[in-house]
Order: C-alpha cells, then sequence, then structure tokens
C-alpha cells in the first residue's frame, strides 16, 4: 500500500482522512508530547542538580531574530502532514515515531538536566520579529535540552516527507531541516549537543522506526 500510488507527492487526503490526522493522530500525539515535555522540566525545576554539555564559545554565537521564521515552521510541517502521508497506515506509522521520540526524549532529560547557558532574549532586541518570538519562547521551556525535540520532531518529520518526494523537492526539505536546526542555535534556545542529540533521535526514528512499522502494514515508497 502506498499513498502516493498515483505519483503525486502532495494531494488532497479526503475529509475523514484529514479529520483522522489530525483529531485522532494529532491530538493525542501533542498531548503526549505536552505531558513528556512539561512534566520533565516540573520534575526537573524541583533539584537543582544540572549537567553543563556546552562549551563556553557557544555563548558567542550572534542571535539572528530573522531565523524565527525557520523555528515557526514547525508547526507548519505537522500541519501538512496529511497531504503527504494520505494513508492511515503511514500518519500512525509517524504518529508512533513521535511517540517514541518524546519518550526517548524524556529518559535523557531526566538523565541530563541542564538549562542554556545563554541568556533569555531580550524582546527588544526582535525588532519586526518579535511577536513570533514571543509566540515561540511562550511554548518553550527551561530545563529541556538535550535532546532538542524542537529538531527531532521537525527533522524527522521532514525527512519521512522526503522519502516520497522528488531530488529537486528532497533537497527543499533537507534545507528546511537544516534551517530549522540552525535556528535554535541563533535564537540562543539551545546548544550544538542539544542539536546533535535531536538530529541523532531524529535519523533513528525516520530511518529506523518509521521503516519498520511501515513494513509491519505493508506499505511501500
Amino acid at each position: 500500500m502506498n499513498s502516493n500510488a498515483d505519483g503525486k507527492f502532495w494531494g488532497w487526503p479526503g475529509g475523514k482522512n484529514l479529520v483522522y490526522a489530525y483529531f485522532v493522530v494529532g491530538i493525542p500525539s501533542f498531548a503526549w508530547f505536552a505531558f513528556v515535555y512539561a512534566g520533565a522540566d516540573y520534575l526537573t525545576g524541583l533539584h537543582q542538580y544540572r549537567v553543563p554539555l556546552y562549551h563556553s564559545a557557544e555563548l558567542s554565537i550572534p542571535l539572528i531574530p530573522a531565523m524565527t521564521v525557520f523555528y515557526n515552521s514547525l508547526h507548519l510541517i505537522y500541519a501538512v502532514a496529511p497531504f503527504i502521508l494520505r494513508a492511515r497506515p503511514e500518519m500512525n506509522a509517524l504518529a508512533l515515531v513521535w511517540f517514541l521520540m518524546t519518550l526517548v526524549g524524556g529518559v535523557f532529560f531526566f538523565i541530563i538536566p541542564f538549562e542554556p547557558g545563554f541568556s533569555l532574549p531580550d524582546s527588544s532586541q526582535m525588532g519586526m520579529w518579535r511577536g513570533m518570538f514571543e509566540f515561540a519562547d511562550n511554548a518553550n521551556l527551561r530545563f529541556n535540552c538535550c535532546p532538542s525535540l524542537h529538531v527531532a520532531w521537525g527533522v524527522a518529520t521532514l525527512d519521512v516527507y522526503a522519502r516520497s518526494a522528488a531530488r529537486t523537492t528532497r533537497v527543499l526539505l533537507w534545507s528546511w531541516a537544516a534551517g530549522l536546526s540552525l535556528s535554535t542555535l541563533v535564537l540562543h534556545q539551545h546548544h550544538v549537543i542539544d542539536v546533535v542529540g535531536g538530529l541523532v533521535l531524529a535519523f533513528w526514528g525516520s530511518r529506523v522506526l518509521y521503516p519498520g512499522f511501515c513494513g509491519r502494514n505493508g506499505i511501500s515508497h
């Protein structure tokens, strides 16, 4: 079974599949993320144990407010999922990838809790990007750093999309993934080790877990 059997990367999934993707798959996935992410941050905040995982040289990374566009594009990455993964087994497989990556991330948040060495960006530094940055920053918690789930969820999802894309589209998707990852650094939300950890988690999800889940359901690409 192949959701892109018509040869099109993008297509209308049908009303029922759209509802299924957003409500049956999407809402539980993000509820799980919120439970693990907020729960780990809360429990870490109850003690003072921290593991420093960054080099002082990283603190000189410049703040680039315009990269807020890439940072916030994570929401768009999720929103287009049913238009690319147009079969329910594919959406289920991606949701399982999100679930397991979040679980692994939560475990590491407990084992190696720390907070970024950057000072929180002042809104006055953000210029025209202030509103967009504050929208993103309000959802960020302080102690969940390594691996970056922002990177893991975004890159894994884009890499899954790239499986059924033509070469030019794959380049665009991977460029998007690179911009998303870089944005976490130049907006001072994460350090290098966080991004590296997020990438490892992402490729485990997209290159190992997702094909395995799809194979069990007879899906080919």
